[in-house]
């Protein structure tokens, strides 16, 4: 896999913000970057295709957390 032009993964922490903030789903997300061979792009799209179950029948707080850390550290990875 090679990497992207810094621009590219630019715009990919750009829209992946856009997405945990609920204003682009992650979808959309998905389509954008599918064809992407960038091995940072496409360890976010695994991370967002294996969100944990959250909530009252998901798995616990703790497991949330390390997941939400390991997302924003990937789209800061991204945005240098």
């Amino acid at each position: 896999m090679t990497e992207a032009e810094p621009h590219v993964r630019r715009r990919a922490a750009e829209r992946a913000r856009q997405v945990l903030e609920g204003d682009l789903s992650p979808d959309a997300f998905r389509e954008e970057f599918a064809d992407v061979e960038d091995r940072r792009v496409a360890e976010l799209l695994d991370l967002m295709e294996h969100q944990p179950e959250h909530g009252l029948l998901g798995g616990g707080e703790s497991a949330w957390r390390d997941y939400q850390k390991s997302l924003r550290d990937v789209i800061a990875g991204l945005s240098e």
